[in-house]
């Protein structure tokens, strides 16, 4: 089973590979270690606040561009469980999901 990468999680590593860092340059230049940035991808610890605002920072976003990672933060951090109580309710599920994914 895979876990998905959250929104801020790509979103992240979408910004490293444009700028050309090295998730070690990155993590010294926010004054953490390169092993919570690892964490904060995979998923298994949600990004602080001030995580946020050093990884805006380094990248060096704009306003706007700030806003959209601090948005993927807080929706990354979100979890929402749908149990569908039977196979076309899990269809119709799975069929927004796509939509919503696919933006």
């Amino acid at each position: 089973m895979s876990i998905e990468k959250s929104a801020f999680a790509r979103k992240f590593e979408d910004l490293a590979r444009d700028q050309r860092m090295t998730f070690k340059v990155i993590a010294e230049q926010m004054q953490v270690s390169a092993a919570l940035i690892a964490r904060v991808l995979n998923g298994s610890r949600p990004p602080t606040r001030d995580f946020v605002e050093k990884s805006i920072q380094v990248f060096g976003l704009s306003e706007r561009d700030a806003d959209q990672l601090r948005f993927f933060s807080d929706i990354s951090q979100s979890k929402i469980v749908i149990e569908p109580r039977n196979e076309e309710e899990a269809r119709k599920i799975v069929a927004f999901k796509r939509e919503l994914q696919e933006g």
